[in-house]
């Protein structure tokens, strides 16, 4: 039993199938959701998986802090695939006025204040209260809840979140002294799903141990069960909701904003240090001591502030925490400095929180030439060059057309924007000025202290005439056009194998009939000749049977040439029916030696492809003129047959048959290669004596595709192979 081998139209659609599977499964693999439970990975300084918008993030220990005051800076992490759980985190409040906590079911998440489709919880210093509240691009906040001993800055609370269905429960507890508060309301139109996040409004935050788990009707009961719960959330539409919402329920609680303090409202506050503005301090060409300087904080590792003067660096002698926007006054001592402003502190008061400090658009000669060290600025250069250390600090190498300056990112946490940063694109950078060393190198005029990623803003990608991406164009098109050229020779040497194919071919048909004719031709005329020149006598009857043998021969020959030639047209049939043409082929190669042609059909015509019909005809041809030349038959039979999905051309004869091994002539073969060209399968069955069939199965056929020309190459290939071998 013959073992049927796949198809190449089978292996085309295998591989198809499992590329197509492949990429479902990679696509399915990159938008998997987060896992439940999940728990941050502060611990290892890995936070890959949160996305900022807004705000100066950091890691430092187990945990995530933002130093800013700016309102509304968030972080996201999650799935918007999470429905119903439980988030918990411990938080802290640095800064005096404005709020921390967490968003639940975030989604359509934008850099803003309230530029988010979810749920906000949290704990604000104002009126010391638990906050719940909706945001959808606005913000609608539900009634508070008051927190027993109040909200207070560098003090850790706890926050447990609910969420399940349309209900939100929420619980905060005091972690000093374990006092709680709980809130709860049910939504009518709530998110259904979305991501978590931590957010800070106005002041900046620690967050650490952030936990969330699957949620249950049970884990919501343990927490709204002590909520004077609301069926639904009472939000205040108007500014005079909430002043009387406050008097009445939050009377020993709210605390308004302050102004400044005066200094000398201060009782720590010694007369004797002399209040000078920062520009004053920057142009003492000598030490100072007991002086007061105030500013907003620029920078929180190492600490600057700025003031409408200018900038100076401030050296701790024990740490605060402060935020970028918090306005300090320093009281200390003015150091010897050759290469900056240097202010050691011996005393530090928070002002008030603010809004920061806007960045002042310099070019790179103002910045190197020293006015604005320490200050915050804004300049603009050609990225050349980027690294980044094992801690995870960014070194960026700048410049244009007068000055190179080094750009510094300090324990970046997001890496992301780092692989977009392409060397030879046109940035604006934003951050504190420095001058000199150690945090200069010798190569820079300056360098650049940037506070988060967002200070980095790509304006105008590389140019594509860039070295580097000349670089990259160049070396795929010189293996394009190696490829180009290796192609070209091979379909040469195709093309040429092909030809002297044909001509192989032709050699061998011409042979048949030319050259075997014009012989048998030069012989009858040579014996006509040899006789009249040896002088015997030969009767006019003799000599004209002779001569007859002759013309006949001539004639014979002139049609099998014909029919040759004929033949080799690419429209050999005449675009006429294939059995008629066929037909038509024999009577000219028989002349007046005619045999009879039984024609048969079956089935439903279908029209053929021209290599299909091509081949048919050909192979045909190629029959029929081994019939008449050597089988000595006295019948041909010729047959086609339509199926659904195949063509069948059958050749019969009642010849003298012959042993198919022993005739495996050029004939043969060149009839099998046409088989092949087209995916159709040739079968011949011959017995000495009792006539020979031959049988041509082929599918209609079809526009030529990319599969087909692999094939003819690989075929080409194996029979040039093949060849080689013989």
């Amino acid at each position: 039993m013959r073992r049927s081998t796949p198809s190449w139209k089978q292996l085309i659609l295998f591989a198809s199938g499992l590329l197509a599977i492949a990429a479902l499964g990679f696509l399915s693999w990159r938008n998997r959701p987060t896992p439940l439970p999940y728990h941050d990975s502060f611990a290892t300084n890995g936070a890959s998986d949160w996305q900022a918008y807004g705000g100066v993030w950091e890691i430092s220990g187990e945990t995530l802090y933002n130093r800013s005051d700016e309102r509304g800076a968030k972080i996201i992490t999650g799935s918007p695939r999470w429905t119903d759980y439980r988030l918990q985190t411990d938080l802290e409040m640095i800064g005096n006025q404005g709020d921390i906590g967490v968003i639940v079911r975030a989604n359509q998440v934008e850099e803003g204040i309230d530029s988010y489709n979810g749920y906000y919880v949290g704990i604000r210093s104002l009126d010391s209260a638990l906050v719940i509240g909706r945001s959808d691009y606005g913000w609608l906040e539900g009634h508070p809840v008051a927190i027993p001993g109040g909200v207070h800055p560098a003090q850790w609370y706890r926050l447990i979140v609910i969420v399940v269905g349309c209900r939100i429960a929420a619980e905060a507890i005091n972690l000093q002294s374990g006092q709680s508060a709980w809130a709860a309301f049910s939504d009518q139109y709530c998110v259904p799903a979305g991501k978590i996040g931590l957010r800070s409004m106005g002041t900046g935050g620690a967050w650490k141990e952030i936990r969330v788990t699957r949620a249950t009707e049970q884990d919501w009961l343990g927490i709204g069960s002590h909520a004077a719960f609301m069926e639904y959330p009472e939000y205040p539409v108007s500014e005079k909701d909430y002043d009387t919402m406050r008097a009445t329920e939050f009377a020993n609680s709210y605390l308004p904003a302050e102004s400044y303090k005066p200094a000398g409202s201060d009782e720590n506050v010694a007369s004797d240090f002399r209040l000078i503005s920062i520009g004053e301090l920057r142009e003492s060409m000598w030490s100072a001591h007991h002086l007061r300087i105030r500013g907003v904080v620029t920078f929180t590792d190492p600490i600057y502030i700025q003031d409408s003067t200018g900038g100076v660096r401030i050296a701790l002698q024990t740490p605060v925490s402060l935020n970028l926007g918090d306005e300090i006054e320093v009281t200390g001592d003015q150091l010897s400095n050759e290469s900056t402003a240097l202010f050691r502190e011996t005393s530090v008061r928070l002002l008030w929180d603010r809004t920061p400090v806007a960045p002042l658009s310099i070019s790179t000669t103002q910045a190197a030439s020293g006015a604005y060290d320490s200050s915050l600025v804004e300049v603009s250069g050609y990225l050349r060059s980027k690294d980044k250390d094992a801690d995870g600090a960014i070194t960026l190498h700048v410049s244009d057309e007068s000055q190179l300056f080094t750009v510094v990112l300090k324990g970046a946490l997001f890496q992301k924007e780092y692989e977009r940063w392409a060397p030879e694109s046109w940035i604006r950078v934003a951050g504190v000025c420095v001058m000199g060393s150690p945090m200069v190198p010798k190569t820079s005029a300056f360098t650049i202290l940037a506070r988060s990623p967002e200070d980095i803003v790509v304006l105008a990608g590389p140019p594509w005439w860039s070295s580097r991406r000349l670089l990259h164009l160049a070396l795929p098109a010189l293996l394009l056009s190696l490829l180009a050229i290796v192609l070209y020779i091979r379909l040469e040497r195709w093309k040429m194998h092909g030809i002297l194919h044909e001509r192989e071919r032709l050699a061998h048909e011409m042979h048949d009939t030319l050259a075997q004719g014009f012989a048998g031709v030069g012989f009858h005329l040579q014996g006509i000749r040899n006789s009249l020149r040896g002088g015997s006598t030969m009767s006019a009857d003799n000599l004209m049977d002779k001569l007859d043998v002759a013309c006949d021969l001539v004639t014979q020959t002139h049609r099998d040439a014909s029919a040759s030639i004929a033949a080799l047209h690419p429209d050999a049939d005449g675009g006429r029916d294939l059995l008629i043409a066929l037909e038509s082929y024999a009577i000219q190669m028989m002349g007046s030696d005619s045999l009879p042609l039984i024609l048969s059909r079956d089935g439903t015509p279908r029209q053929l492809s021209f290599p299909v019909r091509d081949m048919l005809f050909q192979v045909g041809r190629e029959a029929l003129t081994n019939v008449i030349r050597h089988s000595q038959a006295s019948q041909i039979e010729l047959g086609l047959h339509y199926y659904a999905n195949s063509v069948r051309l059958e050749v019969h004869d009642n010849g003298g048959g012959f042993l198919l091994d022993q005739k495996q002539g050029f004939g043969i073969k060149a009839m099998q290669s046409r088989c092949e060209s087209v995916g159709a399968e040739l079968r011949i069955d011959s017995v000495p004596g009792a006539g020979t069939a031959l049988s041509v199965v082929s599918p209609y056929g079809k526009r030529p595709e990319l599969s087909d020309w692999i094939k003819s190459l690989l075929r080409r290939r194996r029979r040039r192979n093949i060849s080689v071998t013989d």
